[in-house]
């Protein structure tokens, strides 16, 4: 049995997506298919789809048993729980709780990164103007990273319309564009990454433009913010 990937530190209340396989002695895959079950043994929770959820005090880790037919295997898998200093950073309570709003924004429960929820600065019909949500945090200790995966639909230009993000160090008062601004359609979901200072104030802005032109309505769907 073997599991993709065989390790992996994931935030608490974050997802990760893990993929368990089985062969037989020959390297061949099982016949018949396998069925797997997927067991926890500590603080986190796993669905038959593969899609684990840190729980509040640990990861992990987990062991995954595969049947088929009158053999089966069984394969473990480490999980680190760390801590996320973003709030709400997956959006999975629907709401945009700890987030300043401003514009049209929501969070919807289709095409999300990881999860149920995304949330969407702008709309499937022209909005005018900059939609965004900012949070302001503490960065951790040790080599603090932040992360975030965003998604755009933009059919225009981006002389016009575009998604962009902002990461202001408020200890320095400096403000890095982390996402220049960006007009793709159906490029799919992007990661943005950053390296923070451990003990500085940040404040992170997420942002969607659109020129409210009638036919090329502009969003952007933003998901799993992490800073750890």
């Amino acid at each position: 049995i073997t599991v993709s990937p065989a390790s992996a530190s994931v935030p608490t209340s974050g997802t990760q997506q893990f993929t368990a396989s089985g062969r037989d002695q020959f390297g061949n895959p099982m016949s018949p298919q396998p069925t797997f079950t997927w067991t926890v043994s500590g603080g986190g929770t796993i669905s038959t789809s593969g899609l684990f959820t840190a729980g509040a005090t640990a990861g992990g880790p987990f062991t995954v048993t595969a049947t088929s037919g009158s053999v089966s295997g069984t394969a473990s898998v480490t999980v680190t729980a760390v801590t996320n200093v973003i709030k709400n950073g997956n959006f999975e309570t629907g709401t945009l709780t700890n987030w300043t709003a401003s514009g049209t924004t929501s969070v919807v429960s289709t095409g999300a990164h990881s999860g149920t929820f995304a949330a969407r600065l702008g709309s499937t019909a022209p909005t005018n103007g900059n939609s965004s949500i900012a949070q302001t945090f503490s960065a951790p200790s040790g080599a603090p990273k932040l992360t975030f995966w965003y998604n755009v639909t933009c059919p225009d230009t981006v002389t016009f319309d575009w998604a962009t993000a902002t990461l202001r160090d408020n200890t320095t008062a400096t403000t890095t564009t982390i996402l220049p601004r960006t007009c793709t359609n159906g490029a799919g979901w992007k990661q943005v990454s950053a390296n923070l200072t451990a003990g500085h104030s940040y404040t992170l802005t997420l942002t969607s433009r659109d020129d409210n032109f009638a036919g090329d309505a502009t969003f952007t769907l933003y998901d799993d913010v992490v800073a750890q």
